[in-house]
Formats: C-alpha cells, structure tokens, sequence
C-alpha cells in the first residue's frame, strides 16, 4: 500500500482549534457570569443569572463538537492501518479536500480493480440505517434513552464519491492515454467503534465493519480494470489539484 497523504488535513486541523478556542472562551464567559451572580448586585447579578444558561449551554455544545472532531481523527487512524493491509499496487489518500467540496473525503483507495471513497465514523451506542435516513441513540446516565443528530453518512460518502467521478472525468486526458472510460467509484461507510450496535434496512451504500474493509477491497471483482500506470496517475492528480 502507497500512502500519498495521511494524517490529520488542514481543513479538520483548523476545525478542531477553532472548536478549541470555542470552548474555552464558553468557559471563560462562564465563569465571569458567576462572578457576577456572587457580587449580588444590581444590574450586575441579574447580567450573570442571564449568562450563566447560555455559556453552559453552548459550552456543552462546543464540547460535543470537539468529541465527534477527536472521535472522527481517530476512526481515521484505525481504517489507515486496516488499509495499510492491501499490497503495493493500491494507493491511498486520507484526508483530501477534492474540489469543488468544502468539506474533506475521510479515505480514497485506488487501485487495479477500482476506486474506493470511504467515509469513516467511530459513533458509539445504538445506529439504526433505514435507506439514507440515519438515527443514533444513546443510554445518558441515567438510563434514559436519547437521540443524537448524525444526519445521513450514506449520503455523505454518495457525495462525495460523485464529486470525485466528475473530478477524474475533469482531468481524464491528464490520466489515460486510451479513450477516458466510464468510472465508477464504489462508495464504503465503515463504522471503527467497537461499542457501536447497527441495525441497518434497505442500504444505498456499502456498510461494513472495520475488520471487513481490507478484504472487501482486496476481492472486489472490478467493473473496470484499471492499468498500473493509470492507478498512479489518478493518484498523482488528485494531490495536484486537492486540498
């Protein structure tokens, strides 16, 4: 296995520290609030009873924010190495803002039986999948059940698995010399939480556990066969253009 780019990228680099800074300024904000409340007077007492809900509120938000930001930079650690399995004649590229997304694609493979996008995701508890509608459930302390908000993963991997056809048939003449072929980028959720429980009905994508994703691709009977030389340019022009 090639790896052109791995580790944390710009784009989720500069996320987890602006949610850093977030945080600490809720903090901060925090405190002076109940530094007014204790003075106990008017008009600053009734300035803390108002700040104090608010930066608790949002600093419990930008906390949450910052565990998906860490939680999702190692779900990516853990598929690297899974992928570091296949052999030589696959590259991968972690991390890459392909154009014109914002965002970034979590993982692509490229190799001699296809293109791989894969979308990483280490949520704990309870994962119900019905099509491209997504719900996450967790037990709070208490016992008590509660909804988390994961929007749609295969939607996301579909996404961005689109944006990375039209960019190959962009930039085709750069990487075949025969006629640009039809392309087809296989699009993998993969779930690296042990702690996580599935139930999945009527997938769009590709669904599969950490321990299952090398193999997958290693076997995976190719619709289009690509050539060792094409392999490496789709490579090399996706870190030119990318982010």
């Amino acid at each position: 296995m090639h790896i052109l780019k791995r580790g944390v990228d710009l784009y989720v680099w500069r996320n987890i520290q602006l949610t850093k800074s977030r945080l600490f300024l809720f903090l901060m904000l925090f405190i002076l609030a109940m530094m007014l409340f204790i003075m106990n007077q008017f008009p600053y007492a009734t300035v803390g009873v108002i700040l104090i809900p608010l930066a608790y509120v949002l600093g419990i938000y930008t906390y949450q924010k910052y565990v998906l930001w860490g939680s999702g930079v190692l779900g990516e650690d853990i598929v690297t190495k899974e992928l570091e399995k296949l052999d030589d004649s696959y590259y991968l590229i972690n991390g890459v803002v392909v154009p014109p997304n914002r965002g970034d694609t979590d993982h692509i493979v490229i190799g001699p039986n296809g293109i791989f996008v894969i979308e990483s995701k280490n949520y704990g508890g309870e994962i119900e999948c019905d099509g491209d509608s997504w719900v996450r459930y967790k037990i709070g302390k208490k016992g008590k059940r509660y909804e988390l908000w994961i929007g749609s993963p295969s939607n996301q991997v579909k996404r961005n698995a689109k944006v990375l056809k039209d960019f190959i048939l962009e930039h085709g003449d750069e990487i075949f010399d025969r006629e640009i072929p039809h392309i087809w980028i296989h699009s993998i959720l993969v779930f690296t939480n042990e702690n996580a429980s599935a139930s999945i009905k009527n997938q769009t994508v590709d669904i599969l556990g950490i321990e299952e994703l090398s193999d997958y691709i290693g076997n995976k009977t190719p619709e289009l066969k690509l050539r060792e030389e094409e392999v490496r340019k789709i490579g090399d022009v996706i870190m030119k253009y990318s982010k």
